[in-house]
This record gives structure tokens, sequence and C-alpha cells, in this order.
């Protein structure tokens, strides 16, 4: 469930890697017969990723650059809510599905940052933003293991402009050392959901992905349904989902662009005048439960 307030994070990632390792060398395979090994290897951009700029909501740390980035006007995110489990589907113990707007942007932070550093930023001003702790952890111990970051970034690498390659190596860390948050903000203008992941490999500079989901309506009306496939429909179920209808935000009066899916259900009536139906009508999540019910 949603959270009453934003509690204080204990971090307790490990800085070292085991005893006797100095480094490991991780290969990647970007697509057939490209590769690309870690290690220090990947020199990072100067410029952000061409077309890609900062969310609204959160800033970038201060002297980061993007290496990657993704937006999508309606989409889905995976929200960690607990420790890392190879049991699970989602890669976590706990997780929930954010819909909405989803913005995802992969940064590396400049040379003398810490990740700690990076990390409490973040926090703090996710803090005086409003936003509501659901779910943080640090280290190997704290985030259940070391894939705990790949669980993370690894099922969104696709979809993100890039350099696939810097991305790998400032997003998983060869020692543990990630610190995750995952936290909420309730708003009139819709909810909005961060997930961020913060990780530092030893002599590399600080990775962070931040995934932004801000509550909004599907835009509807996109596809309509003739009166035919809603005789079928009503036919073989009894019952029928209709997503072309639409009112205006804290108003009974239907939209315009209602008028099409409108017309086909007037002609399936007209062309059954014994047919009887029921209507039964939904909101959407923009705005708050309160002022919703």
């Amino acid at each position: 469930g949603r959270p009453t307030n934003f509690s204080s994070v204990r971090l307790a990632g490990r800085s070292a890697c085991a005893a006797g390792v100095v480094a490991r060398w991780l290969l990647v395979v970007l697509a057939p017969g490209v590769m690309a090994v870690g290690a220090g290897a990947v020199s990072i951009p100067k410029a952000d990723v061409a077309g890609s700029k900062d969310s609204p909501i959160v800033s970038r740390f201060a002297g980061s650059v993007i290496v990657g980035y993704a937006r999508v006007d309606f989409g889905t995110a995976t929200l960690p809510l607990g420790r890392y489990s190879a049991s699970k589907p989602s890669g976590f113990a706990d997780s929930e599905q954010a819909e909405g707007r989803v913005t995802r942007i992969a940064y590396a932070a400049p040379a003398g940052k810490s990740g700690l550093e990076v990390y409490r930023n973040f926090e703090q001003a996710l803090r005086t933003a409003g936003f509501r702790e659901r779910f943080a952890c640090a280290g190997v111990d704290g985030c259940g293991g070391y894939d705990f970051s790949t669980a993370v970034f690894k099922p969104v690498l696709e979809g993100v402009r890039g350099d696939a390659a810097v991305m790998i190596e400032t997003l998983q860390p060869i020692n543990g050392d990630v610190r995750a948050l995952t936290a909420w903000l309730e708003r009139p203008a819709g909810n909005v959901d961060v997930a961020l992941l913060v990780s530092q490999s030893p002599r590399e500079p600080v990775g962070m992905l931040l995934q932004v989901v801000e509550a909004k309506a599907m835009a509807t009306g996109q596809v309509s349904v003739d009166a035919k496939a809603m005789a079928e429909g009503l036919a073989q179920a009894g019952h029928m989902a209709l997503y072309g209808i639409r009112f205006a935000t804290d108003s009974a009066a239907l939209t315009a662009d209602s008028d099409a899916t409108l017309a086909q259900m007037t002609a399936l009536l007209k062309a059954q005048p014994a047919l009887k139906v029921y209507i039964v009508g939904h909101t959407d999540n923009a705005g708050t439960l309160a002022h919703n019910l």
C-alpha cells in the first residue's frame, strides 16, 4: 500500500570487492558481432544524448550527463518494492506496475562524486518535494544480491536511446555498491512514481537510472468498435468494454471524440430495437482519490 511518510534510509552498502579481487572484466554482447569490454574501458560522453532532456519533476544531479533516454506518452514501469529475488518474474521480492507517461533517463555523474553523495541529494530533493518513500535499499546485503541492479535496468535497456556499453558500465557495479529508492507523490494533476538506481564501480563515475511515471489517462478514441462487433461481443460474453466514450474533466458532458463510438452504439440499438443494455461508467486515475470519490 501507499506509505504515510518518508522515513530516513539506513545505508549498509559494501565499498570493496571480495578479498583478492581487483577488477572483473565485463563482457557484454550488444548486438550480433558487436561486443564491449568493461572495467574502465568505456569513456563517458561529454554531451547529453541527442533529443534528451531532464524530467520536469526531478532534475539531474549537478554536472551529470545524460547517457541514455526514453520517453513514452503512455507506458508501464516496474517499481521495485523489495529486495532482489531470482524466483520472482520481476526480479524483486515485491514490485508494482505503474502506468502513465514514462520517462527513463540514465546519467553519469561528474568525476570525484560518490554514490552516497548522489543518492543523498536525490533523497533530499524528493523528500522536500513531498515524495514519500515506498522502498529503499543499499549494498549487496540490503538489496538482496549483486543482481539487483541488473534486474532494474536490464529489462528497459533495449528501449533506451544511448550507448548501451556506457549504461552497463555505470549501472552494473562490480562491487555491489548500489542504492535504490522508490517513492511516490500524490498531486491533483496526477500521482507520480519515481524509481531511482544509483551505482558505482571502483574508479568509475557514478551511474544513475531515473524512472519517472506520471499517472495520466490513456488517450482513447483512437480505435473504434463498429455496431456488428458490439453485437457479436454482447452475444458471446453478455457484456463488452468500450473505451471510446470520454467525459470532460469534473463534468458529465461528453467530449467530441466520443461521437464515433456513440454513433455505432446508436446503430446497434436501432438494428436491434428489442435489445436492452445496462451501461456502467468508470473514472480514470487522474486526480486524488478523495476528489474522484
